[in-house]
Protein backbone atom coordinates (compact mmCIF):
# COMPACT_ATOMS: atom_id res chain seq x y z
CA UNK A 1 0.00 0.00 0.00
CA UNK A 2 1.21 3.56 -0.76
CA UNK A 3 1.39 6.14 1.44
CA UNK A 4 -1.26 8.79 1.62
CA UNK A 5 -1.42 11.42 -0.16
CA UNK A 6 -2.20 15.40 0.43
CA UNK A 7 -4.29 17.38 -2.14
CA UNK A 8 -6.79 19.99 -1.89
CA UNK A 9 -10.44 19.77 -3.32
CA UNK A 10 -10.76 21.64 -7.15
CA UNK A 11 -13.96 20.96 -7.66
CA UNK A 12 -17.48 19.41 -5.65
CA UNK A 13 -20.54 18.42 -7.44
CA UNK A 14 -22.50 17.50 -4.55
CA UNK A 15 -25.55 16.84 -6.37
CA UNK A 16 -23.97 14.74 -8.34
CA UNK A 17 -21.79 12.86 -5.31
CA UNK A 18 -18.11 13.33 -6.23
CA UNK A 19 -15.68 16.10 -6.64
CA UNK A 20 -11.79 16.12 -7.86
CA UNK A 21 -8.80 16.69 -5.84
CA UNK A 22 -5.63 17.96 -7.07
CA UNK A 23 -2.12 18.10 -5.71
CA UNK A 24 -0.12 21.11 -6.51
CA UNK A 25 -1.08 24.39 -8.06
CA UNK A 26 -4.09 25.29 -9.96
CA UNK A 27 -2.81 24.52 -13.36
CA UNK A 28 -1.77 20.66 -11.68
CA UNK A 29 -2.86 17.86 -13.80
CA UNK A 30 -2.02 15.43 -10.73
CA UNK A 31 -5.79 14.89 -10.23
CA UNK A 32 -7.87 11.96 -8.14
CA UNK A 33 -11.33 11.40 -8.32
CA UNK A 34 -13.63 11.39 -5.20
CA UNK A 35 -16.52 9.96 -5.02
CA UNK A 36 -18.75 11.03 -1.71
CA UNK A 37 -18.80 7.10 -0.64
CA UNK A 38 -14.70 6.82 -0.04
CA UNK A 39 -15.18 10.01 2.60
CA UNK A 40 -14.56 8.62 6.04
CA UNK A 41 -14.32 11.61 8.12
CA UNK A 42 -14.65 15.46 8.01
CA UNK A 43 -17.89 16.71 5.97
CA UNK A 44 -19.70 14.53 2.77
CA UNK A 45 -20.39 18.34 1.21
CA UNK A 46 -16.23 19.62 0.58
CA UNK A 47 -15.78 22.90 -0.86
CA UNK A 48 -12.97 24.14 -3.35
CA UNK A 49 -9.93 24.69 -1.31
CA UNK A 50 -10.71 22.29 1.49
CA UNK A 51 -7.61 20.04 2.25
CA UNK A 52 -7.78 15.93 1.93
CA UNK A 53 -5.65 13.11 2.79
CA UNK A 54 -6.60 10.23 1.37
CA UNK A 55 -5.46 6.70 -0.24
CA UNK A 56 -5.53 5.43 -4.36
CA UNK A 57 -7.13 2.96 -5.12
CA UNK A 58 -5.28 0.29 -6.55
CA UNK A 59 -6.96 -2.35 -6.88
CA UNK A 60 -7.59 -1.96 -10.62
CA UNK A 61 -6.35 -0.08 -13.31
CA UNK A 62 -7.26 3.25 -14.60
CA UNK A 63 -9.01 3.44 -17.73
CA UNK A 64 -7.86 5.88 -20.25
CA UNK A 65 -9.60 8.90 -20.44
CA UNK A 66 -10.25 8.70 -16.33
CA UNK A 67 -8.73 10.37 -12.64
CA UNK A 68 -7.66 7.73 -10.39
CA UNK A 69 -9.79 6.83 -7.74
CA UNK A 70 -8.85 8.27 -3.90
CA UNK A 71 -10.39 6.42 -1.49
CA UNK A 72 -10.45 6.12 2.51
CA UNK A 73 -10.60 10.16 2.46
CA UNK A 74 -10.43 12.35 5.52
CA UNK A 75 -11.81 16.03 4.64
CA UNK A 76 -10.17 18.76 6.91
CA UNK A 77 -12.82 21.43 7.82
CA UNK A 78 -11.41 24.46 8.41
CA UNK A 79 -12.72 25.62 11.86
CA UNK A 80 -14.92 28.50 10.53
CA UNK A 81 -16.83 25.75 8.61
CA UNK A 82 -17.02 23.33 11.24
CA UNK A 83 -19.57 24.56 13.45
CA UNK A 84 -21.53 25.86 10.42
Amino acid sequence: MSDRKHAVVRSWHAERGFGILRIGPMSSLDQYFLHVSCIRSGTATPEPGMEVFFDVDESKPVPDGKLPRAIRADIIVPDDKAGA
